[in-house]
């Protein structure tokens, strides 16, 4: 081969280099965009939603629970969907819940209904849109900026994070009537269609997934957790590898508290 050939095959290969890397500048470049507009989005929808600053140093309150005021109506408002807010103080998550009518419906839609890959956070299709099933679901994206359920990371990444959950073990579901409070009490990476997913209707059901998740979780049970009387559990969900990979990271949590609210 001569010198003028290995040069032209010198130039291709460049040319196709530089071609690869404009590719995936400007895939990178509207996916950042994307990300961007469905974050502005959910800021807007909790300064609507919420009279009250979310995260507070002060912590006053007067139940046993954070007082927070969520405008459900406007946010039912705005999508029908609309079940209910989550509050994980330990992670600073806060976020409108929907539940999905169709499999994996609100993956890549947000909130308002916008085709967006940052999606929603989203109930399973199977969980009770009251919360009050005996194994509730629900989903969000593990975004790299640490929006939706993207600050999950820090739990299978950090080595102190048992600290991080035992300073404030606790996720709050507040839908138009209640405030439920619920205890974590195990988190592990799995895979999709785990035993992590499990539909659970009977108490046979509920001891089973309980027994499942015993040797998978890498935080230890609290012994002051009883299952005895299958109290109901969320379970948070979300993405721990590279897209399609089927790799899972979950948080199971226990419902230890409930208050009926006015509602609005």
């Amino acid at each position: 081969m001569n010198r003028k050939v290995l040069n032209v095959i010198r130039i291709l290969v460049i040319l196709i280099c530089i071609g690869i890397i404009i590719y995936e500048s400007t895939h990178i470049y509207l996916d950042q965009k994307e990300y961007t507009v469905a974050e502005d989005e959910y800021i807007e929808i909790v300064n609507k939603a919420t009279s009250v600053p979310l995260f507070q140093d002060d912590d006053a309150e007067i139940v046993d629970y954070p007082l927070l005021s969520i405008n459900h109506a406007e946010l039912s408002e705005i999508n029908n969907d609309y079940v209910a807010w989550l509050y994980f103080p330990a992670l600073e998550i806060a976020y409108p819940v929907v539940k999905e009518n169709t499999v994996n419906e609100y993956l890549y839609k947000t909130f308002e209904g916008t085709s967006n890959k940052a999606g929603c956070i989203f109930e399973d299709v199977l969980s009770d849109e009251n919360f009050c099933g005996m194994h509730d679901i629900v989903f969000g994206h593990n975004m790299k900026n640490g929006s939706m359920f993207g600050k999950l990371k820090q739990l299978y990444n950090n080595k102190e994070s048992a600290a991080l959950i035992d300073s404030n073990p606790y996720i709050y579901i507040y839908t138009k009537d209640h405030v439920y409070k619920y205890r974590i009490f195990a988190y592990y990476r799995t895979v999709v269609g785990s035993s992590a997913y499990s539909v659970v209707e009977n108490k046979s059901d509920y001891e089973e997934f309980i027994k499942f998740i015993e040797p998978q979780t890498t935080y230890k049970i609290p012994s002051d957790i009883s299952f005895n009387d299958c109290p109901s559990v969320l379970t948070l969900s979300t993405c721990s590898g590279q897209s399609g990979s089927g790799r899972r990271f979950v948080i199971h949590s226990v419902k230890i508290g409930s208050w009926q609210t006015a509602g609005n």
